[in-house]
């Protein structure tokens, strides 16, 4: 597995999930990192792309998101930092 490479885990309402490998979208700026996900979570939709297509998902089929390497620093106030989920 490649150092520099995150993984997400989208969880539909419908009890299916897919599970998503990419790069690092934004490297030695953490500024430009919240700006990002603030745009991410305020957005209708989450656009996937890849060597062969491009995934739209709206966020109204998603029941929950699971991040890999995100900074604490890179998230936007009101996140519970530092937690452990206890009953996934």
């Amino acid at each position: 597995m490649n150092t520099d490479e995150k993984h997400l885990t989208i969880h539909f309402n419908n009890g299916t999930k897919m599970d998503v490998a990419f790069p690092t979208q934004i490297k030695n700026s953490m500024g430009a990192l919240v700006e990002a996900a603030k745009r991410l979570l305020e957005a209708d939709k989450l656009v996937i792309h890849t060597d062969e297509k491009v995934v739209i998902v709206p966020w109204a089929s998603v029941q929950h998101v699971e991040a890999s390497s995100v900074p604490p620093a890179a998230l936007p106030l009101g996140v519970i930092k530092g937690a452990r989920i206890m009953n996934p």
